[in-house]
């Protein structure tokens, strides 16, 4: 059970706050793992160190998500305090384009080449529509496109598609996302899904873990580690002494309640006492 003796941040202003008993969702290992920080980082793993001024954080029965952020909410300016998108915020390897102007851009043939990834929010036609230029007209540019809504018709046209060399597809999951899992699970594994996002009224890690109540450890990696390094150059800041921690921690078992995030050590987020 949940044992939280503050709310938020604690009046109390420990030098050092110990999160116990959580486990890393990739760990191979049923260890759970202690973490002490201190000034923002973390100074102690697997121990408590030896100070009475110690602000214990006991999060049994949560898994440590490390790295997970939101995508498309931050492309939309839409702040979340259930993911920490501080790998997104000083990053200089993608830029953010309007739907409505990359098509123009396709369609006048003036895309600049870059290394730089162009990330967009579009529709299902203006995906189809980019593909079919692009098949004709290829990118000088990876683009990474965002389908604002995904259903079994949709999936089925994806399973089905060719993409260019040069594009890559992101879905928003929602809560209605259990209805078509089998095909969203598919489609990730099979690399045709490369990003999850979600409104930020729906905390991206709980829907993962409902969405795909059997593999979502191996959608997790597949997304926040294999993919978000190969096409936006995001890799996962490793939890180790002297590094600041982003991270999420959410509950288990259903509902798979996101109980707190970690912002570059800063605690950000803690929801209820259980």
């Amino acid at each position: 059970m949940l044992n939280l003796a503050f709310i938020m941040k604690s009046k109390n202003n420990h030098s050092i706050q110990a999160i116990t008993n959580a486990k890393l969702l990739t760990a191979e290992s049923n260890s759970m793992l202690n973490i002490a920080i201190k000034n923002h980082k973390i100074i102690a793993l697997g121990y408590l160190p030896d100070d009475d001024d110690v602000e214990e954080i006991n999060v049994c029965h949560h898994f440590i998500l490390n790295n997970i952020f939101n995508l498309g909410a931050f492309i939309n300016n839409q702040p979340c305090s259930t993911e920490s998108n501080t790998s997104l915020k000083n990053l200089n390897s993608f830029d953010i384009i309007d739907s409505y102007e990359l098509i123009q851009q396709v369609n006048s043939k003036t895309v600049s080449s870059s290394k730089k990834c162009l990330i967009s929010s579009i529709s299902l036609s203006e995906l189809l529509f980019l593909i079919q230029e692009t098949n004709k007209h290829p990118l000088p540019i990876h683009c990474h496109l965002i389908l604002n809504q995904i259903d079994n018709e949709t999936c089925d046209l994806l399973n089905s598609t060719e993409f260019p060399e040069n594009i890559s597809i992101g879905i928003y999951l929602t809560e209605s996302s259990t209805q078509i899992s089998s095909s969203l699970e598919s489609l990730i594994l099979a690399k045709k899904i490369t990003s999850l996002s979600s409104h930020p009224s729906n905390p991206l890690a709980t829907l993962i873990m409902t969405t795909f109540p059997e593999n979502y450890k191996k959608i997790y990696e597949t997304i926040f580690i294999n993919a978000s390094n190969k096409i936006f150059d995001i890799k996962a800041t490793p939890i180790e002494i002297g590094k600041k921690i982003n991270a999420v921690f959410v509950l288990k078992k259903p509902p798979h309640t996101v109980t707190l995030t970690i912002t570059d050590g800063i605690i950000k987020y803690i929801k209820g006492d259980h």
